[in-house]
This record gives structure tokens, C-alpha cells and sequence, in this order.
């Protein structure tokens, strides 16, 4: 069925109650098969209008143009799917994650703010370089402060380290 309906939105010059029937039924699922169905119509579609194609909405009657399927788009759909439907690489917004402590393991967990912390200080080496503790795993890191980038801290026995902050101590792993 949806193989059928994508045809038609490959081929027809209207797009049958059916087909928006389903391209609005997709908003109710939160499944990745029925959001990724609903872009790769609404691309096919968003092409044929960018080549000059007239396609019509049997359930509204408008003829779409490229600003009108937009402003359609826009209004019945999440922002996801706009989004993919319409990418633009200046306006993709950034997604930060945080680690999570997991059955063996850590999960990536999208972070509800850009400033939660990864890091926490230990103390300063130098003006260039400070010791820090990845605060989901207590993994030790140098912190090059002139780069802002993170090296492993690794003993002299060729072995990582964790900070153990009830002691105040940074041990091998």
C-alpha cells in the first residue's frame, strides 16, 4: 500500500485524499518507518514542484508552488520531517548528548541543555593544561585549555586512570 502511494507521488499530478490521508496518519506514529515514509514522499513531491511540475491537493484543491507545499509542510508536519523534507546545512540545529551509566555500558542521552557538563575539574597542571573527570565514567583527562581538547591521562604503567573523589586520588584502572 504505502509502496503504491509513493508511486503516485513519484508519477500523478494530484496527490489522492488517500495519499495526504496517510502523510497526516504518519504524525500520530513515532516509529522511524512511518516518519522516514512520510519525508521520502514529501521529497518526491518537494522535487517535482522545485522542476516545475503542478501537482494538486485533491483534499484542499490548491495547486502547489514551492513556497505554498512549503508553508504546507510547515503546518502539518514536525519539525523533524520539515527539516529533512527541506535541508539546509545553516539552519540544522545542534544536538547535544550526555553519557549514561548503562548495563554494559554507557547510552548517549540527548541533553536538555547545551551547558550540561561532560567535564569536571580536578585541578590545574599548568596555565595550558588542567586534569578533569569525564563525570559518567570518573575517566581522568588533560584538558589542553590553548586547544580545548581532551587527551587521555595515562600512569606510567601504559594504563588509563580514574579519579576517586571520596580519597582525593586518581587510581589505575
Amino acid at each position: 500500500m504505502k509502496n503504491q502511494l509513493l508511486e503516485e507521488a513519484k508519477h500523478s499530478n494530484t496527490l489522492s485524499k488517500e495519499l495526504i490521508s496517510n502523510l497526516l496518519e504518519s504524525m500520530d506514529y513515532t516509529s522511524m518507518s512511518f516518519l522516514d515514509w512520510a519525508v521520502d514522499v514529501l521529497k518526491v513531491v518537494k522535487i517535482r514542484i522545485d522542476r516545475g511540475d503542478k501537482i494538486t491537493d485533491a483534499v484542499s484543491g490548491v495547486t502547489y508552488d514551492k513556497n505554498s507545499f512549503e508553508d504546507f509542510v510547515k503546518k502539518n508536519f514536525s519539525s523533524y520531517i520539515h527539516n529533512q523534507v527541506y535541508f539546509a546545512p545553516y539552519k540544522m540545529e545542534k544536538a547535544y548528548f550526555t553519557l549514561q551509566a548503562c548495563e554494559g555500558g554507557y547510552n548517549l542521552v540527548l541533553a536538555s541543555s547545551p551547558k550540561e557538563k561532560i567535564y569536571e575539574w580536578i585541578s590545574s597542571l599548568s596555565k595550558r593544561f588542567s586534569l578533569v573527570r569525564m563525570i559518567a565514567t570518573d575517566v581522568v583527562y588533560i584538558k589542553d585549555m590553548k586547544n580545548n581538547s581532551y587527551a587521555p591521562f595515562i600512569s606510567e604503567n601504559g594504563k588509563h586512570c580514574r579519579y576517586c573523589k571520596k580519597e582525593g586520588k586518581i587510581l589505575e584502572i
